[in-house]
């Protein structure tokens, strides 16, 4: 937190003529106090409703402020960030030599697997091929997937606006009509990512109440549905309206338990266990914390979520644990989310700042000491 309270500081001074700190709060909708408390380092922990609000008073995306990495940890032999740009803006529509479809789904398949497990960098070795290559087939699909697998990499790698250019460009490409609602869930969260919560909600309602399922309905019609009730309410949330997020995750479970157990149409998981995961994180985002980890006992004993999910999902119950002081609870999930997710771990920021929350709450221990150093955490 006292990283982001120095780039607030940086952003805020380096402007012509230069924000004071009550206009910065005046225009982010903050008391000044919080304006002071993150510049001076003395606030150790701030809501994303906040930090969005000061993001966009700044102008900038959330991921400038919040310091999310733009460039990977290793440099691939292949391919890359600059291949996977020149990938998704070609010259030229020439998209090479024809590949083998087949060949280029189960590629698909390995890229999904990447990306779960939060092997950015092996994916962007081989992604850009499998966009090149897809724009050689005939399946426009399999092109719309793939840059949707490139729209979701881009924003763990902070990417957001070559991120969005991806998400447009498969919903300009697919012709599937759930695989578009899919889409749309992808480009709701792509914008939720760049700090435009309210436009993430439209974007995701606007798309559930054209697909609103009859009594009929193909379970993947309802699971898809699902998924973007659950996106609306994942922005609803961060644009400050929890009463929305709620009646919107109300719908969701509705929708979940007609299906009677969860379903991964297009790689885009739904059921009960979305809905639970989400109602703790918009609890998180109000900041009420004993109601988060009040919903988080309704989770499943056996989890189905993707790893990425399950990884998130517990680094929301380390946060509220080390919202209420339980210092040792959170420290526990934290190494836990090591263990499982390590990769995935490396390029996120929540669970990195969880980790300073607890080097500034208390002292730490010889165990979160070795956490920190092994995340790069101050």
């Amino acid at each position: 937190m006292a990283e982001i309270g120095q780039r607030i500081r940086d952003l805020r001074t380096e402007r012509i003529p230069r924000l004071t700190q009550h206009q910065l709060a005046e225009r982010a909708g903050v008391s000044v106090d919080v304006i002071q408390k993150l510049e001076q380092g003395r606030k150790v922990n701030a809501r994303i409703t906040t930090l969005s609000a000061i993001a966009e008073a700044l102008d900038v995306d959330l991921a400038s402020l919040l310091s999310k990495p733009t460039h990977l940890e290793t440099i691939p032999p292949d391919g890359g960030l600059l291949a996977l740009r020149r990938a998704l803006t070609p010259v030229t529509d020439d998209g090479g030599e024809p590949v083998d479809p087949e060949d280029l789904r189960g590629q698909m398949t390995e890229a999904w697997a990447a990306y779960w497990s939060g092997d950015y960098d092996l994916l962007s070795g081989f992604l850009p091929g499998v966009i090149t290559g897809s724009r050689a087939t005939a399946s426009k699909d399999l092109l719309a997937e793939a840059c949707q697998i490139a729209a979701c990499t881009l924003v763990h790698l902070g990417h957001s606006d070559l991120s969005l250019v991806a998400a447009d460009t498969a919903l300009r490409t697919v012709e599937s009509p759930l695989l578009h609602a899919a889409l749309v869930g992808t480009q709701s969260w792509v914008l939720l990512n760049q700090a435009r919560p309210a436009d993430a909600a439209v974007t995701a309602i606007r798309e559930a109440d054209e697909m609103e399922p009859r009594r009929k309905a193909e379970p993947a019609e309802v699971s898809l549905w699902g998924n973007l009730l659950v996106t609306a309410a994942t922005a609803a949330a961060r644009a400050g309206d929890d009463s929305e997020a709620g009646d919107l995750l109300s719908v969701a479970h509705g929708a979940a338990v007609r299906l009677g157990g969860p379903r991964n149409d297009y790689e885009t998981a739904f059921g009960v266990e979305q809905v639970v995961m989400q109602r703790v994180d918009v609890a998180v985002v109000a900041g009420d914390y004993a109601r988060a980890l009040g919903a988080a006992a309704d989770m499943p004993p056996v989890s189905t979520l993707p790893l990425a999910a399950q990884a998130r999902h517990r680094t929301d119950l380390a946060h509220a644990h080390a919202a209420l002081g339980r210092f040792a609870d959170a420290e526990r999930l934290l190494l836990e989310i090591e263990r499982m997710a390590p990769r995935w771990m490396r390029y996120q920021v929540f669970p990195r700042s969880v980790v300073g929350e607890l080097l500034n709450a208390r002292r730490p221990t010889t165990t979160l000491r070795a956490l920190a150093r092994r995340l790069g955490v101050e």
